[in-house]
């Protein structure tokens, strides 16, 4: 134990003696180290603020870059997305707003309208007449199907047909077979309520149809803009976009005020200036003709509510201003009020016997129907309303525009050669080039499908028109049903085949290959 004593007590003293010293030395070691180690400790905060600084702001800049990338993909992925939807003819929603399509604009429709008033006149047996409708509603059908398809106009169509009931066992099954809408409708008014008896005994004479006539008045009733009454004997050659464009431009240049805008005029101007007008001569309040022609000025500024032609093979020298309107062409502003107007005048019955409408108008065939009383309100009780057509053009059917030199009744001995309107300068109707033709009415060179070829050299070529469409018809048919109902027979030894494309084979009806529904 003392030995164990005596070697710690030696060590404890030392210490003893030594330890002043060392806390001295070790304080300031220990001062030392802590300001030493403060110092490092602020420079390494010093470092990591100033790494931490540079990487936020590196960490900004690249998100800025990364953000500006995506959206440059974005726009990328986006539009080829938009691309490749309006090549599948749609949109999408990720599209932006000029890539994406907007619905079509809907073009308007104009109506197109015929009137079937029996099945079995002029002889003609019902299976005969269903056949003879069917020719002449197809061809015209697809007439106008060309004129609003196969070139840029502006409009769509609608065909109608309106049926009386006694043709309803002949027409109701085809015309709807070649896309036509069956309207059936009695003659609008009765005739035991027309109020005098002239009238009331003789208006179902002296016309092919009689009162019937009047169902072509329905066309005022439709839905449509524009309806365009026309016969089963006529045929569209081109579009009529120009009349249409007049017609419905007042509509657009009315202004919330009910005062006409004239901002389009110089517009409508170059419009009106186009179209195929006929210009007469003015008649003074005495009835004597002034020389000079009416300008297409007067129609710059005017609402017009209808276009027409005029037949003036049916008149007399003298009764130019009286001739009726042509019942194979009008093109009218429907209105259920016109529609009234004209049954009430019906009804009133102001047809005088020997005279006419009014004493005036429509005496002549058929001019107690539709082509007397239409004259007679274009003529005399509105004339504001409606614009004659130049018939060369519009509705033509191939007349002589002069009175014959050979004209035996000794009063009309000044009008020998003179021209049937009362102008000093016509134009020869015969004469007119093809291209320049709107539409065509076949009644003074016939029908085409009775295969004629004696005809005057306008007619031919006319007729040629017809058969071309009705090839052009047959071959858009398809045989869905496998019922061969497309004919397309050769022109080799067929019967004139530059006029009647392979469908007669020879002259008359008997010649004629009907198409089939």
């Amino acid at each position: 134990k003392k030995s164990i004593v005596s070697i710690i007590s030696p060590s404890q003293s030392l210490s003893t003696t030594m330890a002043p010293a060392l806390r001295q030395r070790n304080n300031k070691t220990s001062k030392n180290s802590s300001s030493g180690r403060i110092r490092i400790s602020l420079s390494l905060t010093c470092l990591l603020v100033t790494a931490f600084s540079i990487s936020l702001i590196g960490l900004v800049f690249q998100f800025i870059a990364v953000h500006r990338i995506g959206n440059r993909s974005n726009d990328h992925i986006n539009n080829a997305a938009a691309a490749t939807s309006l090549m599948r003819g749609a949109t999408t929603q990720n599209a932006p707003p000029q890539q994406q399509n907007k619905p079509p604009k809907k073009k308007p429709v104009i109506a197109y309208t015929v009137t079937i008033t029996g099945c079995s006149e002029k002889n003609y047996s019902a299976k005969e007449a269903t056949s003879l409708i069917t020719q002449g509603a197809a061809v015209l059908q697809h007439s106008i199907h060309l004129a609003h398809t196969t070139t840029s106009s502006k409009y769509d169509y609608q065909m109608y047909a309106i049926i009386h009931p006694a043709a309803t066992s002949c027409s109701v099954t085809p015309m709807k077979q070649l896309g036509y809408q069956v309207l059936v409708r009695n003659t609008p008014f009765h005739n035991s309520d027309i109020q005098t008896k002239f009238l009331r005994e003789n208006i179902d004479g002296a016309s092919c149809c009689g009162a019937k006539e009047f169902l072509k008045l329905y066309a005022y009733t439709l839905k449509e803009p524009i309806a365009v009454i026309l016969d089963l004997d006529s045929l569209v050659l081109r579009p009529m976009d120009e009349l249409f464009d007049v017609m419905l431009m007042e509509d657009e240049n009315i202004g919330g005020d009910g005062q006409y805008d004239h901002h389009h005029d110089d517009e409508r101007r170059k419009m009106v200036d186009q179209l195929p007008i006929h210009h007469h001569r003015t008649t003074s309040s005495d009835g004597s003709n002034h020389k000079e022609d009416v300008s297409s000025s007067s129609l710059y500024n005017k609402r017009i509510d209808a276009f027409y032609t005029r037949d003036y093979n049916m008149i007399n020298p003298g009764g130019e201003k009286y001739a009726g309107v042509q019942g194979g062409f009008l093109m009218l502003r429907p209105d259920e009020d016109v529609f009234a107007e004209y049954v009430d005048l019906v009804l009133q019955g102001n047809y005088i016997d020997g005279r006419g409408w009014g004493g005036k108008y429509g005496y002549f065939y058929g001019g107690a129907q539709v082509q007397g009383i239409c004259s007679y309100y274009f003529g005399e009780l509105h004339p504001e309303k409606g614009v004659e057509l130049n018939r060369c053009r519009v509705n033509q059917m191939v007349d002589a525009p002069r009175f014959d030199m050979k004209m035996k009744e000794e009063r009309y001995r000044d009008a020998r050669g003179k021209c049937r309107d009362g102008r000093e300068q016509c134009e020869d109707c015969r004469e007119t080039d093809v291209k320049d033709i709107w539409s065509v009415h076949f009644t003074l060179c016939g029908k085409p499908w009775f295969c004629n070829s004696n005809l005057q050299p306008l007619c031919s070529k006319l007729h040629s028109e017809w058969f071309r469409i009705r090839r052009s018809y047959e071959e858009s048919r398809s045989d869905d049903n496998g019922n061969e109902l497309r004919s397309l027979p050769k022109l080799e030894g067929s019967y004139r085949p530059e006029i009647h494309h392979g469908y007669c084979t020879g002259g008359g009806e008997r010649g004629y290959l009907p198409l089939k529904i």
